[in-house]
């Protein structure tokens, strides 16, 4: 998300109040829980820097019970004469007894001295108005009034021919930076082209848009850069990504004859290059989705036989309608069972892939609702079985959308709204070849190219095969050996005009392809040719690519020598495939929704909304056997990258410092300043956590079950969030986590969880500063003092992480020692193969690193020896 300006600088933490043991008093019999949480409040409005004016008559935002933790989270919103502020607000989180187990407020001072009257000087029309001018939309036209409501309660008008969605308007107060509350109205519009879905404040007086934010969640930036990144490789490293990448595998020719089946990549494989398609039958769960996938009545049998239900609607939007397109339809039996097959191109495959969105989309609803994010916690439904929560929000999952290309994205506005999920077509690198055949039958290439942003997409043509004619620089229109071209491949050098007169010119004297080589000595940069003016690309239906002049020179050779042929081939690599982007798209609308009030919580800039997202992504595809050190990227298949590349980001994630060593340190120094690459930093710690807690409590196969450290680590991961309050930081959320391990499972993990987090420098004194700011935080790699004082050394206060090790292992200790304290690596002969020696503090600190990596693989035991004692725990180390 993008905010403009932050509303959380006046941020009141009360972390170091909840410390106090008068702050968990049960309370008798409350009659509410708004009357308990005032209460609480009220009691301690002092120390929270409140008058009682600010605690008098808050909105109740939102309220639910987690039938799991039997935890009741209230959420407040501030209001001024009867008038909400934006972003002002108090959550108080109570257990079964009644205690306040956490707290969070953002309400504003003495807001009553802080704020202009309360009577607008625009109307509600005219704020919409305003609203689309300053966002750069239409003027709306024919607006309507369709739900009536007081200036303070909000109404709805209707979509004005600019709007995707009805827009909301409501009277709102919004916190300025320089500490006054302005008059707003806040203005909800969701642009025809589904890119943005703003959520506005516009001055209730003058019109100015003082700020905004984006529900959208878009990926453009971090996979364009990445996917060109890779197209500049290397001849030979094309050729190693190739040898090491699998290749998708094609569908069987037999088609499945079982009711309610789905011919996918199941849960847990990746992508086509991960593993097979398999026929998976009645795959929802019993509890998640009760009457199936394709049920929006909640009555036995389903409404749809299309990929539509209770909990997405998965179609294709090629061209950008951002309607309901084409859905495969399964017949009365459900049977999802459709043709792929490698060599075709992607619209050719839509019937498979909209199956696999709609199966994905189904997964990540039905796993997360069994860990936590259920109907009351703000899920996508359309009808809310239990009837909590709002309903009316299943997924719009938008298969092969003609946006564009290289993307993918999620709308996530408030419960009860629609979401959308948009799946985009991949021009990668890996799924695109030009090879030659020469007079005498012999093949050269396949050869680098870039493909031009104008004329058609080889993909959509290819394969592509034509006789190769060389016609100079290209320039000249009609060209001198027009005759000769015609019908054929032409090669043009660079220079002399611009690429799209080249491409004109090839076109007009009827070549099918234009190839353009570079003229520059030594160069190995591929030019992504583009138009200076759409005028000068105006008409061009043929496509056009640049090679380098090391190639265009070969095969300027091969034609001297005689005849050349040659044939041209891209196939797109579709999104919807890829089902790791699935789910983190999805994880983007899972985090946004558990996160305070649930909308517009996550537009600061420490928010981790991307990190969770890849967590999501990670998780929903590990494998029994898997292990941590392996390196795993985040859209290899989409990107065409190996099994082990970093795909769409800058490391592969893995526990092995030595593949990934991002830290807190890290945030914001470039290239980790952009929301992307700032989220790989806590979905590294996320992941080291889900590895920690597995190596405790082993993988469970069944991921809706409850146990198993994987089970463990999502469960933990989907409550933190509820616990980390509006506009988290770093440290803010590792403590949502740590104060859901104390509320599940009484703290029993509270231990290795400051463990990973103190190895990845988010340790007990680190801070986030202001979670408004990525460069403010202040790093630390150490224990908190009741875990790093223990008075003797035992295996309980040791930790060896990851366990099994690759290439390095970390040893932490929670114990003190008045001598240093040996650190010994012990074989199954007793043999001691590695020793250092280490102070207590550094131990308790970033801890001691063993080198692995030469080490046989086999059993072994790291022994520590300090002046309270010895400890010893065992090692797996594996290669």
């Amino acid at each position: 998300m993008t905010n403009t300006f932050t509303h959380y600088g006046r941020a009141f933490t009360l972390a170091a109040l909840l410390a106090l043991p008068a702050l968990g008093s049960a309370q008798t019999a409350p009659p509410s829980s708004l009357t308990r949480g005032l209460e609480y409040l009220n009691a301690r409005r002092a120390k929270l820097g409140l008058t009682e004016a600010d605690l008098r008559n808050p909105a109740v935002a939102s309220e639910y019970t987690d039938a799991d933790a039997g935890v009741t989270h209230l959420y407040l919103r501030q209001r001024h004469q009867g008038v909400e502020i934006y972003g002002a607000v108090i959550e108080v989180h109570f257990d079964r007894t009644g205690r306040v187990v956490q707290s969070h407020n953002t309400f504003v001072p003495d807001a009553a001295a802080m704020a202009n009257g309360a009577t607008p000087g625009l109307t509600p029309e005219q704020a919409v108005a305003a609203a689309a001018r300053a966002l750069q939309m239409p003027a709306p036209q024919g607006l309507q009034l369709e739900q009536e409501g007081s200036a303070t309660e909000g109404m709805t008008f209707s979509k004005g021919g600019i709007s995707l969605e009805k827009i909301p308007v409501k009277l709102m107060y919004s916190l300025r930076p320089n500490g006054r509350l302005a008059l707003v109205w806040n203005v909800t519009l969701y642009p025809l082209d589904a890119q943005h879905y703003w959520d506005a404040r516009i001055d209730a007086s003058t019109g100015e848009l003082l700020d905004r934010t984006d529900f959208v969640v878009g990926e453009q930036t971090s996979f364009a850069a990445l996917s060109q990144q890779r197209a500049q490789r290397s001849v030979a490293a094309t050729a190693a990504r190739r040898s090491t990448t699998p290749a998708p595998q094609p569908t069987t020719a037999s088609r499945t004859n079982v009711p309610n089946s789905y011919n996918v990549w199941p849960l847990t494989v990746e992508s086509p290059m991960h593993g097979a398609r398999q026929v998976v039958s009645n795959p929802a769960n019993t509890t998640a989705s009760p009457y199936g996938w394709h049920d929006v009545d909640g009555q036995t049998g389903a409404e749809f036989t299309i990929a539509r239900g209770n909990n997405a609607y998965a179609y294709e939007d090629r061209r950008n309608r951002n309607a309901a397109g084409y859905s495969p339809d399964g017949g009365a039996q459900q049977i999802f069972d459709f043709p792929y097959q490698t060599t075709i191109s992607a619209n050719a495959n839509q019937d498979a892939a909209i199956s696999n969105l709609f199966y994905w989309n189904n997964l990540m609803h039905d796993v997360t609702e069994r860990h936590g994010f259920t109907e009351a916690a703000r899920n996508f439904q359309s009808i809310n079985y239990s009837g909590a929560g709002r309903g009316n929000d299943y997924v719009q999952a938008e298969a092969q959308d003609g946006r564009g290309m290289d993307n993918a994205n999620f709308a996530s506005p408030a419960d009860g709204t629609l979401p959308r999920m948009q799946m985009y077509l991949w021009n990668s690198p890996g799924s695109q070849s030009l090879t030659f055949t020469l007079g005498n039958g012999t093949t050269i290439g396949p050869f680098r190219f870039a493909q031009a942003s104008f004329g058609r997409r080889l993909a959509v043509v290819a394969p592509l095969t034509g006789r190769v004619v060389y016609a100079g620089p290209g320039c000249a229109n009609p060209l001198p050996n027009a005759a000769a071209i015609s019908g054929n491949i032409a090669l043009v050098r660079r220079g002399g005009c611009n690429f799209t007169a080249k491409a004109q010119a090839a076109q007009a004297a009827g070549a099918r392809l234009v190839i353009v080589m570079d003229s520059i000595v030594g160069s190995t940069t591929l030019v992504n040719m583009g138009a200076t003016t759409a005028a000068d690309s105006a008409g061009l239906r043929i496509p056009a690519m640049f090679i380098s002049k090391a190639d265009g020179e070969q095969l300027r050779a091969a034609l001297a020598a005689g005849t050349v042929t040659a044939t041209a081939a891209a196939f797109d690599r579709d999104g919807d495939l890829d089902n790791g982007i699935i789910a983190h798209e999805y994880g983007h609308g899972i985090t946004n929704r558990l996160t305070g009030v649930g909308s517009g919580c996550l537009s600061n800039a420490e928010q981790m909304g991307e990190g969770w997202s890849d967590f999501f992504a990670l998780w929903m595809t590990t494998k029994p056997g898997d292990v941590g050190t392996t390196p795993r990227g985040i859209g290899n298949y989409a990107a065409s990258d190996s099994l082990t590349g970093a795909g769409i980001r800058t490391k592969p994630y893995s526990t092995n410092m030595s593949v990934n060593n991002l830290t807190y340190a890290n945030l914001g120094v470039a290239p980790y300043n952009e929301v992307h690459n700032n989220g790989e930093i806590w979905a590294a710690t996320l992941w080291d956590m889900n590895w920690a807690l597995i190596n405790r409590y082993g993988y469970n196969t069944d991921l809706y079950g409850s146990t198993g450290g994987n089970n463990l680590a999502l469960k933990l991961v989907i409550e933190g969030c509820k616990y980390q309050g509006c506009a988290p930081g770093f440290i803010a959320g590792r403590n949502g986590i740590l104060k859901a391990d104390s509320i599940l499972n009484n703290a029993a993990n509270s231990a290795l969880i400051w463990q990973v987090f103190a190895r990845r420098g988010m340790g007990a004194s680190a801070s986030q500063g202001s979670s408004s700011s990525i460069t403010d935080q202040t790093v630390a790699y150490d224990l908190p003092r009741v875990l790093s004082t223990k008075t003797r050394l035992s295996a309980d206060a040791m930790t060896v992480f990851p366990n099994p090790s690759q290439d390095r292992v970390t040893v932490r200790l929670m114990a003190a020692s008045q001598q240093p304290v040996q650190v010994e690596l012990v074989n199954n002969l007793g043999q001691v193969v590695l020793r250092q020696t280490a102070a207590a503090s550094r131990l308790q600190g970033e801890g001691v690193e063993l080198s692995t990596a030469e080490l046989p693989a086999g059993m072994y035991v790291v022994r520590l020896t300090g002046s309270t004692g010895t400890a010893t725990q065992k090692l797996v180390v594996r290669h």
